[in-house]
């Protein structure tokens, strides 16, 4: 049996952003992962094209869960639910990085549990987590430098 990285509910949120149009990039230490990066993350960090945009609440009922945009400058965005869980993090900046639409045209496309998910490559995610400069995102600098480094090897 294959390995699974999505939960149901999951699958269905992504694949109804997908089927609705709603453009989204995984980024930060998942899609990291995603490219094989040696690290963990327990979360699916989200960067949406447009959080105002109706269609992802639409997306969210579908899978069960909610959503709750929240308020620029004041409260970050919210998506979860029961059916949904808590795994998906809405990024609302990146740091060292060009706007959604300049990094979603570099974006790469993985298939993760037979679905095509538009992914940050790992050279902007690298940028990313140096422009942040916090411990926690320098501390995976060796891992996504490595990781890179095998992916030029590959191509070789």
């Amino acid at each position: 049996m294959a390995a699974v990285a999505l939960t149901d509910a999951e699958r269905t949120f992504l694949s109804a952003l997908d089927d609705l149009g709603v453009k989204y990039m995984v980024v930060g230490l998942s899609a990291a992962v995603l490219q094989g990066a040696d690290t963990v993350t327990v979360d699916i960090d989200l960067w949406l094209e447009n959080r105002a945009d109706p269609r992802i609440h639409e997306a969210a009922q579908r899978a069960g869960g909610v959503w709750i945009p929240g308020h620029f400058g004041m409260a970050p965005p919210t998506l979860g639910g029961e059916a949904l869980g808590n795994r998906f993090d809405i990024v609302t900046t990146l740091d060292g990085l060009d706007d959604f639409q300049t990094e979603y045209a570099g974006s790469l496309t993985i298939e993760v549990d037979g679905l095509r998910v538009r992914t940050l490559p790992l050279p902007r995610i690298l940028q990313s987590k140096r422009a942040a400069g916090r411990a926690k995102d320098l501390a995976v600098l060796p891992a996504l430098e490595a990781a890179i480094a095998a992916v030029a090897d590959e191509e070789k």
